[in-house]
């Protein structure tokens, strides 16, 4: 996930900490002992706020394939075409997933659905049957509603 808020968040830190390591270094190079100290203290904590985002955002990734069944399993081949989500309008690659929202008479159809909305949205996941299977069921169909008439 690009420029998302974890990401813009761990950029932001990443300034921090650089900006407080050279008050730190200014501090020990005109030995002014109060200000080196402070900005240590401050880089450290900056230090350990970013680890903790990049820990959560692992575990959150870990936790997420294991549980969603419409992200791609390891070592699973799958396009790196990039789609854009028709529900959370984020850039995606590969899978997506063509859905139909209906509530009352109201109904939307996506195109392209990104495995995370998949998830939000707690769908699950339907047997897929191949093309042959659906035309034959369409011919049964047709010649029972043509035997109906």
């Amino acid at each position: 996930m690009r420029n998302s808020d974890a990401d813009i968040a761990i950029d932001v830190l990443n300034k921090l900490i650089a900006q407080e390591l050279e008050a730190a270094s200014a501090g020990q190079r005109y030995g002014n002992r109060p200000i080196e100290e402070c900005a240590t203290i401050r880089s450290n904590a900056y230090t350990f706020a970013r680890d903790k985002i990049r820990e959560a955002l692992a575990d959150a990734v870990e936790e997420r394939d294991a549980r969603n069944p419409f992200q791609c399993q390891r070592d699973e081949l799958v396009a790196q075409d990039m789609h854009t989500c028709d529900l959370c309008r984020r850039r995606v690659s590969s899978p997506v997933y063509a859905v139909h929202l209906v509530y009352m008479d109201q109904a939307k159809t996506a195109s392209e659905v990104c495995a995370d909305c998949m998830w939000r949205l707690k769908f699950s996941p339907i047997r897929t049957i191949s093309l042959d299977a659906y035309r034959l069921f369409e011919r049964w169909r047709m010649s029972q509603s043509e035997a109906d008439e």
